[in-house]
């Protein structure tokens, strides 16, 4: 093989090391699976799970509206995020960063609308990074 092929391979190889790694880098928080209409609940974290600069929600079954997310700290703190948007089923939010750098996750507050439907209720994942 030519030299600037086996440069392009092994770039190529990179690339998806890179990829890979930054897959594997999101650590599953915990799950719910959600009421129908207005309701409210409750992912326990905990300092086992590790800190943490960034969250998001992936949602499986059924589509939910994201009114208010509220991240509570180790140490107590809370922190309001800003999602308040309608989550698709198989469809996820952005990252969202948490104030503060690296923290511990003690538990993350939903409250969200679900719309009831044939497809049942939405089971709701946090990942964190």
């Amino acid at each position: 093989m030519h030299p600037t092929g086996m440069i392009g391979l092994a770039l190529v190889a990179a690339g998806f090391a890179v990829t890979a790694s930054t897959a594997s880098a999101a650590e599953l928080l915990g799950c719910r699976k959600v009421g129908f209409l207005t309701d409210r609940d409750v992912i326990e974290v905990g300092k086992q799970d590790g800190r943490f600069s960034a969250i998001k929600l992936e949602v499986k079954e059924n589509e939910i509206e994201v009114l208010d997310l509220k991240v509570i700290y180790g140490n107590g703190n809370p922190d309001d995020l800003a999602v308040r948007s309608i989550i698709k089923a198989g469809g996820e939010t952005r990252w969202i960063d948490l104030k503060g750098g690296k923290r511990f996750i003690k538990q993350i507050i939903m409250v969200y609308r679900s719309k009831p439907s044939f497809k049942g209720q939405a089971t709701v994942c946090a990942l964190g990074r």
